[in-house]
């Protein structure tokens, strides 16, 4: 089969997407986040840039545009992660959720469409997703490489309507950092922000009781002046380290600093 050309218009962007692997090579941390709005070439540097390097760099990759899937993502997601698995693992998969997958089972010899079928029976019995998800999810603990998973558009999950699916997700990624790598794109950088972050207790940091407490810790013997913090969650959020979710309402970016 001949290769596909190469997109003419495609800005490649190779410098950026060793950026982010390198980033994971060092170990401090197992997921980043890439927000921007629809349109200015988020899927496309995804796609062509970042999966390609991180499959050269012998990583296992996930892709899941969310948008795509925001009527059935639990469906979607457990397809995504089958793709990354080989054909033993699905099998495997299938043979564990001890589920009557017809569809699955029937077209099973037939590259490539099980997984499609898979995702749609997923679809039909909502309640399959979450043992399928949490089953793949620990067949990355006997990978023999680790798996990069890019969910694009991951503020989908952050709908009160898939608020399962995220904890359930969430809770997979938790205990395996070693092994699953994240990048959670969006164009929506609050909503995911607060499905994934963690909450830093006092969330008003302009109240009395705040401004009290705040006044205590730097010594002032009063509660600290509105402009105390507000100055510096200003700065704070120049330097990325936290959130605004909504007014008077701030989290921390970065579950290391928790």
């Amino acid at each position: 089969m001949p290769k596909s050309k190469p997109d003419p218009w495609h800005f490649a962007r190779p410098e950026l997407a060793q950026k982010y692997l390198q980033t994971f090579r060092v170990g401090l941390i197992s997921a980043q986040a890439l927000f921007a709005p629809r349109r200015m070439g988020k899927s496309e540097f995804l796609e062509q840039d970042l999966i390609p390097a991180a499959q050269k760099s012998g990583l296992l990759t996930a892709y899941l545009n969310l948008w795509d899937a925001r009527e059935h993502p639990d469906g979607a997601l457990v397809s995504a992660l089958a793709r990354a698995t080989s054909p033993r693992g699905r099998s495997a998969l299938i043979k564990k959720l001890k589920a009557p997958l017809k569809k699955v089972r029937a077209s099973a010899k037939v590259s490539g469409v099980a997984e499609g079928s898979l995702e749609a029976e997923l679809a039909e019995d909502p309640s399959i997703a979450g043992p399928a998800l949490s089953e793949l999810l620990r067949g990355f603990d006997r990978a023999d490489r680790p798996l990069l998973l890019v969910l694009d558009e991951a503020q989908v999950l952050a709908s009160p309507a898939h608020s399962e699916l995220a904890h359930s997700l969430r809770a997979g990624l938790d205990v395996r950092k070693q092994t699953i790598k994240v990048v959670f794109a969006g164009s929506s950088e609050s909503s995911s922000r607060r499905m994934f972050g963690r909450a830093t207790g006092m969330s008003d940091l302009h109240s009395l009781p705040a401004r009290n407490r705040l006044g205590e810790e730097l010594g002032l013997g009063k509660a600290a002046p509105p402009d105390t913090p507000k100055n510096a969650l200003r700065r704070l959020q120049k330097d990325e380290l936290v959130v605004k979710l909504e007014y008077g309402q701030y989290q921390i970016q970065d579950e290391g600093f928790v």
